[in-house]
């Protein structure tokens, strides 16, 4: 790889403590934007990296029917990469900061139905030997802890203390938590790891193991999971990360906390635990259709932009229209959305001012934020906006 890509990586793994799954991904985005570089300009040189080669390298992977979603993730990594070049002083300013990749709609959660995960584990499905076991907790864990793949992969017998019902998960970043388990769970659970001493012959401290006493693989776990949950003729999408979504969907709709489903899981931020409860009001709207007044004409959310002293272009209107309509995913009662453009101290270079005021049926919440262009500024804001509406819906929940 190139010296500028390499130093990155080696950034993402010793400073960021990223996964090796993360850094993986990041690399090879690189290295596919150095492939197209050398082809473009004949070397790889971030220097000459401008928004038009940018722009030029997504039409090229949607030509190449690269969906959407995978295009926007190769487009951050770049933004990612350019930004620590600016941070290691390499190159002046970050030519990527503006660009803007294809829309996508954002998916709710797959999860299985409570009942259905019943049927599976309650079922005869599981043999009596020591895989049937094991694989047997192995989907039973991953549900009733919504731990991750990785974390279940790295999970220790010294991780697990049955004296306090809980064990030790290592996550994103080497940030460790603690998960309480239930006493059904830990039947299970000792049950297994009876079986596994008496009967394996153990190379090292993995609590999960194949039958030689390796360490089992986040692969062979992915296989053991799309076997199973492959009974359940309803399911479009069958992984371990299918039962982390119905683990965090079972307890939002059992009355549990968002916060404490974030900490569960293991989220840095709410707005990542918060999509799990549009997954749950997508449930509601499913029932309410039902209700003869529910097909009433919904009323549209309202956005209105002002340009203070200038004429604001169409295309900035139209990022603007774009960025704020994806608010309603987050909170359903928005009525109207009010959006100023001013330019500030024409001296200085982060001079473009942007307020969003989100007018609510219970009130009003409002962001500003300045920066050096107001498609940044936006999305300054709208970021801001958005940590209040997660904010407001869980005070709501609690009252």
């Amino acid at each position: 790889m190139n010296v500028f890509i390499d130093s990155f990586i080696y950034y993402l793994k010793h400073e960021r403590n990223y996964s090796p799954y993360t850094i993986q991904a990041y690399a090879k985005d690189l290295q596919q934007f150095e492939v197209y570089l050398e082809a473009k300009i004949g070397i790889f040189d971030p220097i000459q990296v401008d928004l038009d080669i940018a722009r030029g390298w997504i039409v090229l992977l949607l030509e190449q029917k690269k969906s959407p979603v995978s295009v926007n993730r190769k487009l951050s990594s770049l933004k990612s990469f350019f930004k620590y070049l600016v941070k290691q002083g390499d190159i002046a300013t970050n030519p990527l900061r503006l660009a803007v990749g294809p829309k996508t709609k954002k998916p709710l959660p797959y999860f299985v139905k409570e009942k259905e995960m019943e049927q599976l584990l309650d079922g005869d499905s599981f043999e009596s030997d020591f895989e049937g076991v094991r694989d047997r907790l192995i989907v039973e864990m991953l549900y009733d802890t919504g731990i991750r793949r990785s974390e279940l992969v790295g999970l220790k017998d010294s991780d697990v203390d049955f004296g306090l019902s809980q064990i030790k998960v290592t996550g994103k970043r080497n940030k460790q938590r603690l998960i309480p388990f239930a006493d059904g769970l830990k039947e299970m659970m000792l049950a297994y790891e009876s079986y596994r001493n008496r009967e394996i012959e153990l190379k090292e401290d993995w609590f999960f193991v194949r039958k030689n006493g390796v360490q089992l693989s986040p692969a062979m776990i992915y296989l053991i999971v799309k076997k199973k949950l492959s009974t359940i003729p309803t399911l479009t999408k069958r992984s371990p990360h299918i039962l982390r979504h119905s683990f965090a969907t079972s307890m939002l709709n059992n009355g549990a906390e968002l916060n404490a489903v974030k900490e569960l899981l293991g989220h840095s931020s709410l707005l990542s635990t918060s999509i799990y409860t549009h997954t749950t009001f997508e449930e509601l709207k499913k029932v309410y259709h039902a209700h003869p007044r529910a097909t009433e004409k919904e009323e549209n959310m309202e956005i209105r932009i002002q340009a203070i002293h200038f004429d604001a272009s169409e295309q900035l209107e139209s990022f603007i229209q774009k960025k704020v309509s994806k608010l309603e995913q987050y909170f359903e009662g928005i009525i109207s959305v009010e959006v100023s453009l001013k330019v500030v101290k024409p001296e200085v270079a982060k001079n473009k001012q942007v307020g969003i005021k989100l007018i609510i049926k219970s009130g009003e919440l409002f962001a500003e934020k300045t920066a050096d262009s107001f498609e940044s500024a936006v999305d300054d804001a709208a970021e801001a906006i958005e940590k209040q509406l997660v904010k407001f819906k869980e005070k709501a929940r609690l009252k």
